[in-house]
């Protein structure tokens, strides 16, 4: 088990290893294996990179991100001009269906509505929104809704969780409730419990994962 100052220590090292993030603007806490990230940065896209890398690493319990966004002046946009490439973004995204999906942005603030079929699509849809020029935050509210029925979710689920290399899945516990997943148990690390979410995610038919596990030896 890591201590609070390993833990740290490869926090920091992940951050300057990454290319896409500024690791020198970026300040670590951690406590009871519990990270926080702060700072302020001037790129959004660093912000989503830095989160991604921390959340994915051996030893990560919860992560808190209290990063600011403080563009500078050559990424700055005003609203309508960064509406108009998101609405770029959307309307070539040829894997979800036309109007699916609506931005409303406001002061750099981009908030997502709408529905896909899929957490992977929602996912996909922020981090290309992500990538545009003048987004200091991101508020994505879009929701599952699957174009198939749910059958046989759980077993889709366990099978998944089995065939994950990454994941140690006999702590984890999944109930199914019509197109509802709830997962219970405990994992080692942080980067375990997304796993599991995503495999939950991954099954025909949820609409909705609740995340009930608990991280810790």
């Amino acid at each position: 088990m890591l201590s609070d100052k390993e833990l740290k220590e490869n926090v920091l090292k992940e951050l300057e290893f990454d290319n896409a993030v500024n690791a020198t603007d970026i300040g670590v806490i951690v406590e009871d294996g519990a990270v926080t990230l702060t700072g302020t940065i001037n790129d959004y896209t660093q912000r989503f990179a830095a989160v991604n890398a921390v959340k994915s690493m051996i030893g990560v319990k919860a992560l808190a991100d209290d990063i600011k966004v403080v563009l500078a002046p050559n990424h700055r946009r005003d609203d309508t001009e960064i509406s108009k490439h998101i609405a770029h973004v959307l309307q070539h995204n040829t894997n979800i269906p036309e109007d699916a999906v609506k931005a409303v942005v406001h002061q750099g603030l981009v908030t997502l509505n709408g529905e896909v079929s899929y957490e992977k699509q929602r996912r996909n849809i922020e981090k290309q929104v992500a990538h545009v020029a003048g987004v200091n935050a991101i508020n994505n509210r879009i929701k599952i809704e699957p174009t198939i029925e749910p059958e046989n979710v759980k077993d889709q689920i366990t099978a998944a969780l089995k065939r994950n290399a990454e994941l140690e899945c006999a702590g984890i516990n999944v109930t199914v409730e019509g197109d509802r997943v709830i997962l219970t148990g405990r994992v080692k690390a942080f980067y375990e419990r997304e796993l599991a979410q995503l495999a939950a995610w991954r099954a025909n038919g949820v609409r909705e994962v609740i995340d009930k596990i608990t991280v810790g030896n």
